[in-house]
């Protein structure tokens, strides 16, 4: 029985920032031994849009990524839709989707566009958010390296997720791990259970336990955790300024199971500065 092997799709509209996903999809895709698919969804123009040369755009697209990286295997397809329903119907057969955080048609002032934010929340799979991908779309421009993964790890099932995401890019980079959890005080003294001294070292005892099982697996990989006081986004928005990339579950604690992202991560896709890698699982 043949194995199919997952594609890493990069959605591209002819901005330049989608240039840059398509560097960081590239890189993902040769890192994971993946083929890597360039997609550009052509939805209905509007009276003042720019019309784009849809094949062209896609096979430019594919000459630079072979061209950075040579050997790897790269297809295209342009699709009629929507860009946001074609890339997440797509999604359920792919390995990992890249977009720029912004693109064609947007408001300068939001800091996702609807596209990535769509894919954030409805996904398939998990899904790479590229923050000014556009510093990445020259051929001079290097992808950072060196720099620590970031993860979010709040002890919740899409923690877990995101911890396992988070050691395989770390692993495959040969970069440290920081692994992050914050915490506040109870809003209430009643609800306070243990002091603050007691409450951090819980914390710092249970995320030993999680990365413990990692360990194994790479042990050339440095795990730092942090146990963080201060308010969740604030401290991994913090964390990702010199982050390599920043890694957080779809959901974490504390949110109601029928919306599909939370408010932590949903505030970091936003604001951090960093691309952002949400772990989602088919």
């Amino acid at each position: 029985m043949s194995i199919i092997h997952r594609p890493v799709i990069v959605g591209v509209d002819g901005s330049p920032a989608a240039f840059g996903a398509v560097r960081w999809g590239a890189d993902l895709a040769a890192r994971m031994g993946r083929s890597l698919r360039i997609m550009h969804a052509l939805g209905m123009p509007g009276p003042f849009e720019e019309v784009i040369d849809e094949q062209g755009l896609v096979l430019d697209a594919a000459a630079e990524a072979r061209l950075w990286y040579p050997g790897l295997h790269v297809t295209t397809s342009t699709w009629h839709g929507q860009p946001a329903h074609v890339l997440r119907e797509q999604s359920r057969h792919a390995e990992l989707i890249v977009v720029g955080s912004r693109g064609h048609g947007g408001f300068h002032a939001l800091r996702v566009g609807s596209v990535g934010l769509n894919l954030a929340m409805y996904s398939h799979c998990p899904v790479l958010v590229v923050h000014h991908a556009e510093r990445w779309a020259g051929p001079e421009a290097a992808l950072p390296s060196g720099r620590p993964v970031v993860v979010g790890a709040d002890g919740s099932l899409g923690g877990r997720q995101a911890l396992e995401l988070a050691f395989r890019e770390a692993s495959a980079r040969q970069v440290p791990l920081i692994a992050v959890r914050a915490w506040q005080e109870p809003p209430s003294r009643h609800a306070r259970r243990a002091g603050p001294d007691r409450l951090a070292a819980d914390l710092a005892t249970e995320l030993a336990a999680d990365l413990e099982p990692l360990r194994a697996k790479d042990p050339a990989v440095r795990l730092e955790p942090r146990v963080v006081h201060g308010p969740p986004v604030q401290v991994l928005l913090d964390e990702a300024r010199d982050a390599l990339m920043v890694v957080l579950g779809a959901r974490g604690h504390g949110g109601f199971t029928g919306l599909r992202i939370g408010s932590v991560t949903q505030h970091v896709v936003q604001h951090a500065d960093a691309p952002v890698l949400i772990a989602r699982h088919a």
